[in-house]
């Protein structure tokens, strides 16, 4: 994943756009590292910034600037509009109102700034929990074809229970014969092993020998499992590397999709390291299924860490389409 977005200031100014995002239990946070976003943000509603003519020295110097979004009802020009705001979660959907959009300035200039709009639910009764990885969408109401009051929404229903520890293990099993055979095509020369017969961590915040196994709904009727394994592996000189990919799969594994291809970085004294000169340098983790608001099937959150610079990106992808809806940085050298 790289940096994705669609978010933007329309031209009646109101924001509108897809935005990743975690939420707690007092407020969700939805971020975008998209630089013409920012950018519109400030010169619209901070114009001062830019007197100078670098809105990204300006933003450095400032730190942190504070906007305040107006109602849909507004009018005022000095403040952006958010007509309609859902968040969509691992337990459904929810209305949600913006309270506060702060632009983070970065001393590397566009890269490291940051947009970042805090949003509160509608406290309507029996909304979903708004707590873990979110999708925030931003519309107009009028262009979904309901009233702008019409904030509809649903509970995300549980695709199963979640898979026993056979199937788990099979899923996992699959994954590694996959990743393997991938990586001994493009890395003949090390010679790839196992690293013995490690146990596995699953479903936990573990960066080695861990794996995330969740079911998900691709479509209203239809189940599949995505895996996200890292795993170690030893080369033939004897380095110990980290191998991870992401994949999809159904439950008799006679369907088979590869999300992320797999890489290695290097592990040394518990220490990740980019391995080789041309090496990718990055794995992925915290993998998790979240509503998605055009059709009734999820979509896939997972947390890409890059070994190379430390740097972190919140993702989502809409798995049917290995399709990256939206992306931001959200730790790095800049942030």
């Amino acid at each position: 994943m790289s940096v994705a977005s669609d978010a933007r200031v329309d031209s009646m100014g109101y924001v509108v756009g897809s935005f990743v995002g975690e939420g707690t239990s007092r407020a969700v946070h939805l971020l975008s590292s998209d630089t013409g976003f920012i950018a519109a943000l400030a010169r619209r509603y901070r114009p001062a910034l830019e007197k100078d003519g670098d809105v990204w020295r300006a933003l450095a110097q400032e730190r942190i600037v504070t906007l305040a979004p107006a109602g849909r009802r507004r009018t005022t020009t000095g403040t952006p509009m958010v007509d309609r705001a859902l968040v969509g979660g691992p337990a459904g959907q929810t209305a949600v109102t913006p309270t506060t959009i702060l632009l983070h300035g970065s001393p590397c200039g566009p890269r490291g700034a940051q947009a970042e709009i805090i949003v509160e639910d509608d406290h309507r009764a029996q909304e979903p929990s708004l707590r873990g990885p979110v999708l925030g969408s931003f519309t107009h109401s009028q262009a979904a074809g309901a009233s702008p009051d019409d904030r509809e929404r649903f509970r995300r229903r549980e695709p199963i229970p979640e898979p026993g520890t056979s199937v788990v293990d099979q899923l996992i099993a699959r994954t590694g014969r996959v990743m393997d055979s991938t990586l001994g095509s493009t890395l003949r020369s090390l010679n790839l092993r196992a690293a013995g017969d490690p146990r596995l961590e699953i479903n936990t915040l573990s960066d080695i020998d861990a794996a995330d196994v969740i079911p998900f709904r691709p479509a209203a009727s239809m189940v599949r499992f995505a895996v996200s394994l890292r795993a170690r592996r030893i080369t033939d000189r004897g380095d110990t590397l980290l191998a991870a990919t992401v994949m999809a799969w159904d439950s008799s594994g006679a369907w088979q999709q590869v999300i992320f291809r797999p890489t290695v970085v290097s592990l040394r004294r518990g220490r990740l390291a980019p391995y080789g000169a041309s090496r990718r340098g990055i794995f992925w983790r915290r993998l998790q299924p979240i509503s998605d608001f055009a059709f009734e099937r999820d979509n896939l959150w997972m947390e890409q860490v890059d070994v190379r610079d430390g740097s972190v990106l919140w993702g989502i992808v809409q798995p049917r389409g290995n399709v990256v809806v939206a992306a931001a940085q959200v730790e790095g050298p800049c942030r």
